[in-house]
């Protein structure tokens, strides 16, 4: 098997499961997770609607870069790769402005953001833009 289709593969699995994961683990406790996006203070107001809504956009993201036909799984990539850029925005925002807070990411009693937590959120956007190059089967027709 060629080498770039397994690591394509591998890419797949580790950001729709991440992706999977982490929407699962938020809907388990939706109150406490909107206290968690307030806790960031950015946008609190808004934390409610992000709090319902997160959850299941996660896991509809994880399930169409991991099994959709090829043009939804670019798409799954692609809105994957602006979920991590935002919630690396939002991680970087609180650990550089010193807000002792838990991230979140995983639902409730994550830890507290750290610079490994920014790493990791700069990590899953390059496994998202490196999906987009190496899944041969999302990145759409070859031109002739």
């Amino acid at each position: 098997m060629n080498p770039r289709v397994v690591l394509a593969w591998l890419l797949r699995l580790s950001v729709a499961g991440v992706l999977i994961v982490a929407g699962a683990l938020k809907l388990r406790a939706p109150e406490a997770f909107a206290t968690e996006i307030a806790n960031y203070q950015l946008f609190p107001a808004v934390a409610p609607y992000l709090a319902a809504t997160l959850p299941v956009a996660e896991i509809v993201l994880g399930l169409a870069v991991l099994a959709a036909p090829r043009t939804w799984r670019r798409a799954g990539a692609l809105a994957a790769l602006a979920s991590f850029a935002a919630f690396a925005v939002a991680v970087g925002s609180a650990y550089f402005r010193n807000i002792n807070i838990d991230c979140g990411c995983f639902g409730t009693g994550g830890g507290p953001i750290t610079a490994l937590t920014l790493a990791r959120n700069v990590a899953l956007m390059g496994a998202a833009a490196a999906l987009l190059v190496l899944d041969p089967e999302a990145r759409g027709p070859r031109p002739e």
